[in-house]
């Protein structure tokens, strides 16, 4: 595969994942897909950023298989 093909494939994995403000009480931040669902919660954000950048590195090293 072409470094450009896995670069377009990085950024739509890249767009699936965000953070956001948890307010169910669980915790401050929650990570969440494109689909909406929650994949965890966390007290700081600096959690949530690094939780949803070893989502976002997981899903594509799967995309490579």
């Amino acid at each position: 595969m072409s470094t450009l093909h896995h670069d377009s494939l990085f950024e739509t994995i890249d767009e699936q994942f965000d953070v956001r403000p948890c307010f169910n009480g669980v915790g401050s931040w929650e990570v969440f897909d494109d689909t909406g669902s929650i994949h965890d919660t966390f007290d700081t954000l600096d959690e949530a950023r690094k939780h949803r950048e070893d989502l976002v590195l997981q899903a594509w090293e799967d995309s490579l298989l």
